[in-house]
């Protein structure tokens, strides 16, 4: 039985435990192969206080054809962090090149945390985003990203919204064209939820993780990585969120026992055999 691939389109961090470093090694586990598309090559993520790079995105374009050229064909495409409109546009082209009728694309949409826009970007960033989404099967946004695309203030992030009032958001996020919306990242007193919704079957479910120590670098980047991983090799969105709940969840215990700087992420490594059940 032929290895399903799948085109990871996302950076490359040296330090950090995040894009392409967590993508690698979850869709090995998972069985995937993950074709590496670097958008940049970083140091370490951007999050430590200094970090050195290179863009890689006049490349992309080479790459992909060269793909073309040997006919390569992918089960899955799945995008994280993309640094401007014109990549995310770009981006939007390579899927409909490389779609076929069974590939499943998985938009995570990288804008921001904390009810604020990361660095660099805004509504222009917003709006290219919103398009991207239209294009997925999946898409994983956080709550600040889900307000962000609906529209809304994002500081609601920041309050704490209600799971029943984040299953409205998901189920209007769907109405962009995603089949399967997940919305990471609400805090409600001691766990840390993750609300999901399946237009098709019309259902909505969630899964929590206890809250343990502060926020670690990558654990997005790790939760829609196990939920490509899964998916692509035939799991349903839910089981497929269970698996990546419990890994973070044991990771992160991990993590917070060593005393590991938070930038530096967690230590998934130990536990990947969880995605193996």
């Amino acid at each position: 039985m032929a290895i399903p691939k799948v085109a990871a389109i996302h950076d490359l961090s040296g330090l950090g435990k995040c894009s392409l470093t967590a993508a690698i090694p979850i869709l090995a586990v998972c069985g995937v192969q993950a074709v590496p598309m670097p958008t940049a090559v970083l140091s370490n993520q951007t999050a430590f206080e200094s970090y050195t790079g290179a863009d890689l995105s006049i490349y992309m374009p080479m790459i992909a054809e060269e793909w073309k050229k040997r006919r390569a064909e992918f089960q899955g495409i799945f995008t994280g962090y993309l640094s401007s409109e014109q990549e995310v546009k770009w981006v939007e082209g390579f899927i409909d090149e490389f779609r076929k009728e069974d590939t499943l694309i998985l938009v995570d949409p990288v804008l921001g945390d904390e009810g604020k826009f990361y660095r660099g970007f805004g509504d222009e960033m917003c709006c290219a985003m919103r398009n991207l989404c239209k294009k997925a099967d999946v898409i994983t946004p956080n709550l600040t990203e889900a307000l962000f695309l609906l529209g809304k203030d994002a500081a609601l992030a920041e309050q704490g919204e209600p799971l029943e009032i984040v299953e409205q958001y998901a189920k209007e996020l769907s109405k962009l064209g995603p089949s399967t919306v997940i919305i990471t990242g609400i805090h409600q007193g001691e766990n840390i939820w993750n609300v999901g919704f399946d237009a098709v079957n019309k259902e909505c479910f969630s899964v929590s993780t206890r809250k343990i120590g502060e926020g670690y670098s990558g654990t997005g980047d790790i939760l829609s990585s196990v939920v490509c991983g899964c998916m692509v090799r035939g799991e349903s969105a839910h089981q497929a969120l269970e698996k990546a709940a419990k890994l973070l969840e044991a990771s992160i215990a991990e993590a917070v026992e060593d005393g590991t700087d938070p930038n530096e992420g967690i230590a998934f490594e130990h536990h990947l055999k969880l995605l193996m059940d």
